[in-house]
């Protein structure tokens, strides 16, 4: 089962956490891509400079907003007396000693603190600062669509890959064929997905599979429902159960789901975690949407109190969606 942080949790843990980061620190750099993610957080909250290592091994130009005075001025970057290089993750730890390697080989005389956001125990005394600590395997909001999970997962169509129709194009007919052939195309995964798991009806196969292939999505395998009519699956409450059904027979380790009832429907129907697109949260199996959510930010990721209580009253707030999508 995956461990998962949103970017909302991440600033969260970011920010109750401050007090860490060394008070002397007068630069934050990044590790692209996804290190300058926490490192741009930390420079926001902290008010400093943020670049990234190859702009600070450049000495590149200072850039920054004028809406308000840095916290410490430079004239140069390399001017900095104490830098933060920072990664969003330690995995093995190769990436952050390669960029530590990276610093001193340049002839960099400052003192060099290192910070990862999110650590496995095991490499947590790895680095100087971290914030979030989490066993693999893991999921992050800013690679959910780009994270070799995606090979074997089940991925909702409408409202994921594509936006959702509007109530006028959903007719079941002539303006629901042309919607199907000219879908907005919303998240765009770079591998191939395992399993593409929609409620549209078979008798739309044919559009469905010419729009996936005119906007480059690889899939193994498309699995819609085989009833007549919009109105038939609608009588028989037929979404979430073939959601469910071909989540459990697949295997699939899990399931991007748009709507966030049918996420928690999914989620308790088969067992296994669902990540709800509409608000970037993962939904785990249990008895309620709430109660799972508040038990992962309290024991998956050990996080402190504060961090915890924002998790339940983000749940709190996201409990209020109405149900709607296919």
């Amino acid at each position: 089962m995956f461990g998962y942080v949103s970017f909302a949790q991440l600033s969260t843990a970011i920010r109750s956490q401050l007090y860490t980061i060394p008070k002397d620190v007068d630069l934050i750099v990044g590790i692209p891509r996804s290190g300058m993610v926490p490192a741009y957080q930390i420079g926001l909250f902290l008010n400093r400079l943020v670049c990234d290592i190859d702009g600070f091994l450049l000495d590149g130009a200072i850039s920054h907003g004028h809406t308000r005075k840095l916290g410490v001025s430079l004239t140069s970057l390399r001017q900095a007396r104490h830098i933060l290089l920072v990664d969003d993750s330690i995995a093995t730890g190769g990436s952050m000693q390669k960029a530590l390697a990276r610093i001193k080989d340049s002839g960099y005389a400052g003192r060099i603190s290192t910070c990862a956001a999110i650590v496995a125990p095991s490499h947590k005394s790895s680095v100087d600062v971290s914030f979030i600590t989490m066993p693999q395997p893991r999921l992050f909001e800013w690679n959910a669509f780009h994270h070799a999970c995606v090979e074997n997962a089940c991925f909702d169509l409408d409202g994921v890959l594509c936006v959702d129709p509007t109530a006028h194009d959903n007719d079941d007919g002539p303006r629901y064929e042309k919607w199907l052939a000219n879908a907005i195309p919303l998240f765009r995964p770079t591998l191939r997905i395992g399993h593409i798991v929609s409620a549209r009806l078979e008798k739309y196969r044919s559009l469905t599979e010419d729009w996936l292939a005119a906007n480059n999505i690889s899939y193994g395998q498309l699995h819609l429902v085989d009833l007549p009519s919009k109105a038939e699956r609608i009588r028989l409450g037929a979404h979430c159960a073939h959601k469910i059904r071909v989540y459990r027979e697949t295997g699939a380790t899990m399931f991007y789901e748009s709507n966030l009832g049918q996420a928690q429907e999914i989620a308790t129907g088969s067992g296994k975690p669902v990540l709800c697109i509409d608000d970037m949260t993962m939904v785990m199996p249990g008895a309620s949407h709430i109660a799972a959510t508040a038990k992962s930010a309290l024991w998956r990721l050990r996080a402190p109190l504060g961090l915890a209580k924002g998790w339940v009253k983000q749940q709190l707030r996201s409990s209020r969606t109405p149900v709607s999508g296919s």
